[in-house]
C-alpha cells in the first residue's frame, strides 16, 4: 500500500508498507490488511484507488468516427457481445483516446469489480478509483516507451498504440530462477530465495536468466528509429543485477529506467529508494494516478 499526497510539483509518496501474501487471501483477510497498513502509513485519508489485473480486464481498440455518444455505446456492445462469449458478466464501458475517432473498448469482469468494492467497505475505506493494470501503466510511465515487469510467476511487458495499452506475457519470472538456483546448489527454494535477495544469482540460475533476457529482448526491434526511448524495469526479479546487465549490453541503445520522480521526491533516503522501487513500483503508480485525480 502506498500514501500518496499532491504537492505543487505533483504527487508526491509519502510512505510505502505492504505484508506478505496468505495462502487464504480471503476478501476479509485482505480487507484487515489494508486497514493495518493504512494505519501504518499515517494516512488522514480514507479514500483509495485499486486495479484490476490483465486477467480480469481487457482493452481494445475501436475506431468510431462521425457517430453520436448513443450510437457509439450501442456499437461498443455489439463489439463486446462479439468478442467475448461471456459478456452479460462484464461491465462495458467506451473512453476516447487521444487520436480523433478512436477508442478504448473496456471490457471488466463485473466479479472481481464487485469483489474490489466489498474489500473496500470492510476495510472502511472509499474507492475513488478503479484502475485497469495495462491503462495505470500507461499513464504513469509517461517518460517510457514500455514497461517490463518481471513477477513471480511471469514477465509482462506493457506498451501502449495509440493510447491503446497493449500487453505481452512470458510465463517465467522470478520463481522460476529461485527454482533453478535451488536445483543447482542442492538447497530448498525458501534459501534459495534468500540467497537471490541478498547476493543475486551469484553464478546460479543463469540459463533461466539468459533465456528471461532473450525473450525480452526480442520483443524490442533494436532497428527501430526512436533507439534512444526508456523503459522502465519494474517487479521483484527486476532486482537481479544479472538480468539488468545482459539487458544493457544486448539493447544498449535503450535507457533502462528503475525510479520515477514521484518517489524521487519522497521522504526516503536514495538507497531505500534505489533498492525497493522495483517492488513497490505498481503500487506507487496507482497512488500517483489516484491522487492526481482527487
Amino acid at each position: 500500500m502506498t500514501y500518496a499526497v499532491a504537492t505543487p510539483e505533483g504527487p508526491r509518496i509519502e510512505a510505502v508498507t505492504s505484508r506478505e501474501r496468505s495462502d487464504d487471501c480471503s476478501d476479509d483477510w485482505i480487507a484487515t490488511m489494508l486497514d493495518e497498513m493504512r494505519a501504518d502509513l499515517g494516512a488522514r485519508t480514507r479514500s483509495c484507488s485499486m486495479a484490476l489485473g490483465s486477467e480480469e480486464a481487457t482493452v481494445d481498440a475501436m475506431t468510431l468516427p462521425d457517430l453520436s455518444y448513443r450510437d457509439r455505446l450501442d456499437v461498443a456492445n455489439i463489439e463486446a457481445q462479439r468478442r467475448y462469449p461471456d459478456w452479460k458478466s462484464r461491465l462495458i464501458r467506451l473512453f476516447p483516446t487521444q487520436v480523433a475517432g478512436s477508442f478504448a473498448l473496456v471490457t471488466a469482469q463485473s466479479s472481481a469489480i464487485l469483489q474490489r468494492k466489498r474489500i473496500v467497505a470492510k476495510a472502511g475505506l472509499r474507492l475513488s478509483m478503479l484502475g485497469i493494470e495495462g491503462m495505470v501503466w500507461n499513464r504513469f510511465s509517461s517518460r517510457s516507451t514500455a514497461v517490463v515487469d518481471i513477477g513471480t510467476s511471469s514477465t509482462r511487458i506493457h506498451t501502449a498504440d495509440r493510447g491503446i495499452p497493449r500487453v505481452t506475457c512470458y510465463p517465467v519470472g522470478g520463481r522460476a530462477v529461485t527454482r533453478e538456483m535451488a536445483r543447482e546448489l542442492s538447497i530448498d527454494e525458501r534459501s534459495a530465495e534468500r540467497r537471490k535477495r541478498i547476493l543475486g544469482s551469484a553464478g546460479s540460475g543463469e540459463r533461466i536468466i539468459g533465456a528471461l533476457a532473450t525473450w525480452i529482448g526480442e520483443r524490442f526491434d533494436p532497428s527501430e528509429s526512436a533507439l534512444q526511448e526508456q523503459v522502465l524495469l519494474v517487479g521483484n526479479g527486476s532486482r537481479l543485477p544479472e538480468i539488468r546487465r545482459l539487458l544493457a549490453d544486448r539493447i544498449p541503445q535503450r535507457a533502462w529506467l528503475a525510479a520515477c520522480n514521484e518517489f524521487e521526491r519522497s521522504r526516503y533516503p536514495e538507497d531505500i529508494r534505489r533498492a525497493a522501487f522495483s517492488d513497490w513500483a505498481f503500487s506507487i503508480a496507482l497512488a500517483s494516478i489516484g491522487e492526481r485525480q482527487s
